[in-house]
């Protein structure tokens, strides 16, 4: 079984990486950095799994194109690579107190081209690649905002991937498809956009490693999950359009 995780050489990415590679999956561990990816195949051989790096900027569809000349086939296609925000040099990658009016068209812009267009090219182009039954996950969050975090352009983007994820499962539906996509809400997770706070708000923010065991069990099951936006204790989210009311 081969997979492919896009931002796969840090935080959630990693750790799906070493998750599904210990059940034996081989990891394509797809990133922008060459010389970190190199670097993350490095760790995950010096622990048994069979991994090789492949260059993937979802701002950069060349990118994806050419990896796709690079696969033959694929089992999973996880799609976890995105952005919380426009960069810039002088603020945090993710500002939860950033107030909605300060959010500029730019913002939304950058970040809806790599989230939602940038996934959407990894699925139209990696779609051929899969075998008969291969899965496509979607890493995302819940869309509505609370008092605590709602991010504009990071949740937006997300709620546009959402959509395009049941769209999908749709027509894998109607084409009568053993494949699938669904999304997976992992939650609260310690990353480095949160400065790692595994343990904080109670115990609500779980680590990379506990999010990624979550994703790689949900991936490896044999329930048909497509179309389902699944949450990490695996609740299914049924009142996805009530969220935004």
């Amino acid at each position: 079984m081969k997979a492919l995780i896009t931002g796969a050489n840090k935080g959630i990415g990693l750790a799906i990486a070493k998750s599904l590679g210990k059940s034996g999956v081989k990891i394509l561990v797809g990133a922008r950095s060459e010389s970190r990816g190199q670097e993350t195949v490095k760790k995950l051989s010096s622990q048994g799994i069979a991994a090789s790096f492949i260059k993937i900027d979802l701002n950069n569809f060349d990118t994806i194109h050419n990896a796709a000349k690079e696969i033959n086939e694929l089992d999973l296609l996880i799609n976890n690579a995105g952005i919380p925000d426009s960069h810039k040099t002088d603020q945090p990658d993710l500002d939860q107190k950033k107030m909605i009016s300060d959010y500029t068209t730019d913002d939304l812009r950058e970040t809806l081209e790599v989230n939602f267009l940038g996934t959407h090219e990894m699925i139209k182009v990696f779609l051929p690649k899969l075998v008969k039954n291969g899965k496509i996950i979607n890493i995302t969050i819940p869309i509505q905002p609370n008092d605590f975090w709602h991010p504009l352009a990071y949740q937006t983007s997300k709620a546009a991937q959402n959509v395009m994820t049941m769209a999908y499962a749709l027509e894998f539906k109607n084409m009568h498809s053993e494949k699938q996509i669904f999304g997976i809400m992992p939650g609260g997770v310690a990353t480095d956009l949160n400065g790692h706070t595994a343990g904080a708000l109670d115990g609500y923010i779980k680590s990379a490693e506990e999010a990624g065991e979550i994703i790689a069990k949900l991936a490896l099951d044999t329930e048909n999950h497509n179309g389902q936006i699944v949450q990490f204790d695996g609740k299914i989210i049924t009142d996805y359009e009530a969220q935004i009311h």
